[in-house]
C-alpha cells in the first residue's frame, strides 16, 4: 500500500518512476511489483556512457525529497544508492525509486509549519518563525523567547544578506580562517543571547526527523558523487522552497494578497487589533497603576548572577564529593575497621569520587561554553 500511495503521488511526474504494484498477484507473504531495469545512480561511468544528465538528476532527486517532504507528508526513509536507479524515460534521465518498506508520515501541523518556518525565514520574520518552529515540535512552548527572537533575527539578517549580494558566501563556501571568524563575529552580538538558550535547553529534535536529517545527508552524497563539489543542497533547494513559500496559501496570487495586508495592516488580525486597543491600553494603565501601589513586582534575569551560582554549585559538588570520597578512603584503610567494612566503605568512596569526576568535567565544560559565548579563544575556533 505504501507503494501504491507513494506511486499516486509522482503520477504527474515525468521525472520519477514508481513501479506499479500488481495486487491480484500479491499475498501477505508476496509482494508483485512492475520490474523496472535501470542504472546504479552512483554508477558515473554508466550513467556518462548512456549520456545521462548528471546535474539535472542531482536536481530531480533533491527536489523530490523536498516534494515529498513538504507537500506529500509521506516520505522514503532510504534513500541510499541501492534504492535509486535511472533510466532513459525522460530526457536526462528518470529517477526510478526502490524499497518501501521504510516510510513515515509528516503530519499535517509539522508540513505547515515548515512551510510557515520557510515563508518566514524568506520573509524575514524572526517572530514568525520561531512560532513556526513551535508548530513543527522543534521548539518546547512556555520557554523564554527573547534570546532565541534576537537569534533568530540575527540569523535571518545574515540569511537575506547573502541572498541580497552575490559577493557574500554561505558558510559552506567559506575558508576554515572565514569560518571562524564568523562565529567569532556572532558570538559578540549574540554571546549572552546563546548562552542563555543552551542553559534552558529550549530545542527538541522529534525522532521523526531522525529519518529525515538522514536522507538529507545521503541525498547530499549522492549529489556530490554525481557531480562534485559543484553540488550543493542549499542552493538546488532554494528555488522549490521559495515556490513553496509564494504557494503557501494555496495560490501565488493568495500569498501576495495576504502579504500586502501585513505589510499595510489591513490583516484580519490587524483590525480586531485596533478595534481592541482601547482596552489594551486600559490594561497597561492598570498594569502601571498596580506597580505604583507596589502590588506587582517584577521578576529579572540576570545572566550574569545565573552563572555564578552555577559555578558555585559545580564547585560545592566537586569539593564536598572530593574530601568526602579522601575521608572514606582514609576509614577504609583504618587498621581497626573489618575487612568486609572496609571493601564496603571503599565502594562508597569510589561512588563518591565518581561523583566528583562528574562535577569536575561539568565544570570544565561550563567554563569553555562561557570562554566560547564571551568571544574567547576555544578548542570550538579550531573545529
Amino acid at each position: 500500500h505504501a507503494a501504491t500511495e507513494f506511486r499516486a503521488n509522482f503520477a504527474k511526474d515525468k521525472t520519477i518512476k514508481v513501479p506499479a504494484m500488481y495486487p491480484e498477484l500479491c499475498t501477505s507473504r508476496l509482494l508483485t511489483m512492475e520490474y523496472c531495469p535501470g542504472k546504479k545512480i552512483t554508477d558515473t561511468e554508466a550513467l556518462q556512457r548512456e549520456g545521462f544528465d548528471a546535474d539535472h538528476l542531482a536536481k530531480t532527486l533533491t527536489t523530490s525529497y523536498l516534494e515529498q517532504i513538504c507537500r506529500h507528508g509521506f516520505f522514503h526513509c532510504d534513500p541510499h544508492p541501492g534504492n535509486l536507479a535511472v533510466d532513459d524515460g525522460f530526457p536526462g534521465g528518470r529517477l526510478i525509486y526502490y524499497d518501501f518498506g521504510m516510510m513515515e508520515r509528516v503530519e499535517v501541523e509539522v508540513k505547515r509549519g515548515f512551510v510557515d518556518l520557510i515563508f518566514s525565514i524568506y520573509q524575514n520574520m524572526p517572530r514568525e518563525a520561531c512560532d513556526a518552529l513551535e508548530t513543527m515540535g522543534v521548539l518546547r512552548k512556555g520557554v523564554d523567547r527573547f534570546s532565541i527572537e534576537r537569534i533568530a533575527r540575527n540569523m535571518l539578517g545574515s540569511f537575506q544578506s547573502t541572498l541580497a549580494s552575490a559577493d557574500n558566501k554561505w558558510e559552506n563556501e567559506m575558508t576554515p580562517e572565514e569560518k571562524r571568524e564568523s562565529r567569532r563575529n556572532r558570538r559578540a552580538q549574540l554571546g549572552q543571547d546563546l548562552f542563555a538558550t543552551q542553559a534552558e535547553r529550549p530545542f527538541l529534535f522529534p525522532p521523526k526527523f531522525t529519518f529525515v536529517f538522514r536522507a538529507f545527508s545521503t541525498i547530499d552524497g549522492i549529489g556530490k558523487t554525481l557531480t562534485g563539489p559543484r553540488y550543493d543542497l542549499s542552493r538546488i533547494s532554494q528555488p522549490y522552497l521559495r515556490e513553496l513559500a509564494d504557494l503557501r496559501d494555496g495560490s501565488a496570487l493568495k500569498s501576495a494578497a495576504l502579504e500586502l495586508g501585513r505589510r499595510v495592516g489591513w490583516r484580519p488580525q490587524d483590525v480586531a487589533q485596533l478595534v481592541t486597543q482601547p482596552r489594551a491600553v486600559a490594561g497597561v494603565a492598570q498594569t502601571v497603576r498596580k506597580l505604583e501601589e507596589g502590588d506587582l513586582k517584577l521578576r529579572v534575569r540576570t545572566l550574569e548572577v545565573e552563572r555564578m551560582i552555577e559555578r558555585v554549585e559545580l564547585r560545592q559538588r566537586f569539593i564536598g564529593a572530593g574530601v568526602a570520597s579522601a575521608l572514606l578512603l582514609h576509614i577504609s584503610l583504618g587498621a581497626t575497621l573489618h575487612r568486609l567494612a572496609a571493601r564496603v566503605v571503599q565502594v562508597i568512596a569510589a561512588r563518591v569520587a565518581w561523583e566528583c569526576w562528574n562535577a569536575w568535567l561539568a565544570l570544565k565544560k561550563l567554563t569553555v561554553q562561557q570562554l566560547r559565548f564571551e568571544n574567547e579563544d576555544t578548542v570550538y575556533d579550531t573545529m
